[in-house]
């Protein structure tokens, strides 16, 4: 398949079809290099809010087939000419002069999807051949692996799962939906008609046991600084359910990740086992697939697809994500005006909240661009500490939140301790060093002051020792139990999805969960007062 195939888009001037390359297999003509091959398809209820928008003149040119668009500078293409532009942050759109001068077409869907199918047929042949022998030697290679699906009810997900029914020749692999509890409407929906669809797929879902909202409103909402949403209501708990299915072997997932989703996204391998589910290889079919490979596929296999397609999202995900579009933004209110009022009120609440000087900023980007927890309980990202009177090597700490009862929990990941004596009231027990059983420290932990003391034996790194308790005492200080600490032990010793839990038999003093960021805490995190 040659390199060039999926970076362009071309349009056949005499099928009228859009191409994936220069030549039409239906007429045997060249086509016309008309944009980068970001086009996709513009469906009825799309065209019904464009003509809203604009005079009759053009209206009969907008039907399915013949207009297409390029997301990345809203340009609509008729024919393969641009004729409307549109302002992503406002309602205006832009009539063309080259729209003015075409005339519309007259045929029939079906004529019109046979001719589509014709003039890519190669080209679809070359992309899925490639990507079906991919998935075939990759299961051959992880052999003992269970193998699944990650299916978010997006395009490329549809696509990458008829890809894997198609080489493997099965429709029972299994697939796996992580629902972060604000996903499309439509998303579930099409959920829903997709397992009626495959009555054979076993299919499962992930689902964080936080409220959103109410994470959202204790610790700020996500921003594109502190997505922390990715992490609480969707890896966290997609992690525990994959462990829970495949604890020893682990897990091969096809994903419908690709490079042209996004810059960051451009470096990725074909395969990896360095990401964020520990003993889980991801295998990536459609990696080098563009927007507009992935919808010739679509529409060339029929395939069923999530109808917020049709109503003018390109991209379908969580519906408060802060990488949304300003044109995703924009049709959630218009789409889903209930869903798009609740988040404008509680962005309200929470300008208020915060004591936004620019409250009207932050509601419309700022929250996008929220680097800090101003206005929120960022006290408890700080620990009171002072020296102790009586040692010169220990430290009083004042807890400030938290269940102090889980003190002895958190520190645990430093070294396997023994309990010296303790009642109601208070606790006092040892850290000793995992591997030559030295006492590290010594804790005494009043339970009706919310204080700690811990006398600091260690010598040889004592600062780095004790940099690491406060950072879990601050953990324990924020801790909503999203599971994110237990996620990082390959031990699986953490149990930290809602509750906090540290198996003895299993836990080694690895450090990993220590040395894990907390996205609570960070983003708490007090950035100075703009």
């Amino acid at each position: 398949m040659s390199k060039k195939i999926g970076k362009r888009a071309w349009w056949c001037d005499v099928c009228h079809v859009p191409i994936l390359g220069k030549t039409c297999f239906a007429c045997g003509k060249t086509g016309r290099d008309i944009c980068v091959a970001t086009l996709v398809p513009v469906f009825r209820p799309e065209i019904q809010y464009l003509k809203n928008q604009i005079d009759s003149e053009i209206h009969p040119l907008l039907k399915e087939g013949d207009i297409w668009v390029s997301p990345g500078n809203y340009t609509y293409y008729c024919q393969g000419v641009p004729i409307l532009k549109l302002a992503a942050t406002n309602d205006h759109v832009e009539i063309l002069e080259q729209g003015r001068q075409l005339k519309s077409l007259t045929r029939t869907k079906k004529k019109w999807l046979m001719t589509l199918q014709q003039a890519n047929r190669t080209y679809i042949e070359d992309l899925q051949y490639e990507a079906e022998d991919f998935i075939r030697r990759t299961v051959k290679s992880y052999q003992g692996k269970t193998t699944m699906v990650s299916f978010s009810g997006g395009k490329d997900s549809t696509v990458t799962s008829h890809l894997v029914m198609n080489a493997l020749g099965r429709s029972d692999v299994l697939h796996i939906f992580a629902d972060t509890t604000i996903e499309f409407p439509d998303t579930y929906s099409y959920l829903k008609e997709f397992q009626q669809q495959h009555p054979l797929t076993p299919f499962v879902q992930s689902r964080s046991k936080l409220d959103f909202f109410q994470t959202a409103e204790a610790i700020g909402p996500p921003s594109r600084i502190l997505r922390w949403c990715c992490t609480t209501h969707k890896t966290n708990p997609l992690s525990k359910l994959i462990d829970s299915m495949s604890p020893d072997q682990g897990v091969l997932t096809f994903d419908g990740v690709r490079r042209a989703e996004s810059s960051r996204r451009a470096d990725y391998p074909r395969i990896s086992d360095k990401h964020k589910i520990a003993r889980e290889i991801l295998a990536r079919p459609v990696l080098n697939w563009t927007d507009f490979d992935v919808w010739i596929y679509l529409l060339y296999h029929q395939l069923f697809f999530n109808h917020a397609y049709r109503k003018g999202f390109r991209r379908v995900g969580c519906l408060y994500c802060p990488f949304n579009s300003s044109w995703s933004q924009k049709m959630v209110k218009y789409r889903y005006n209930g869903k798009g009022e609740k988040w404008q009120t509680f962005l309200t609440e929470q300008a208020e909240k915060m004591q936004h000087p620019n409250p009207a900023n932050f509601i419309d980007q700022g929250w996008r661009v929220r680097a800090g927890g101003r206005g929120l309980d960022n006290y408890k990202t700080a620990i009171e500490s002072t020296p102790c009177t009586l040692s010169d090597n220990a430290v009083m700490y004042q807890l400030l939140s938290g269940n102090i009862q889980l003190v002895h929990q958190f520190l645990r990941p430093l070294g396997p301790q023994s309990r010296v004596n303790g009642d109601k009231f208070s606790e006092i027990f040892l850290i000793h060093d995992y591997k030559s059983n030295d006492i590290l420290a010594s804790v005494e932990v009043g339970y009706a002051d919310q204080a700690i003391r811990i006398n600091y034996i260690i010598q040889k790194y004592r600062r780095l020792f004790q940099q690491r308790v406060e950072k879990q005492l601050k953990k324990l200080q924020v801790c909503m139990y999203c599971g994110a600490c237990g996620v990082k032990c390959k031990l699986k010793a953490l149990d930290a999805d809602g509750t906090f839990d540290v198996d003895d038999n299993k836990c080694i003093s690895c450090l990993s969960c220590v040395k894990h960021n907390c996205p609570i805490v960070k983003s708490l995190h007090y950035k100075g007062s703009k």
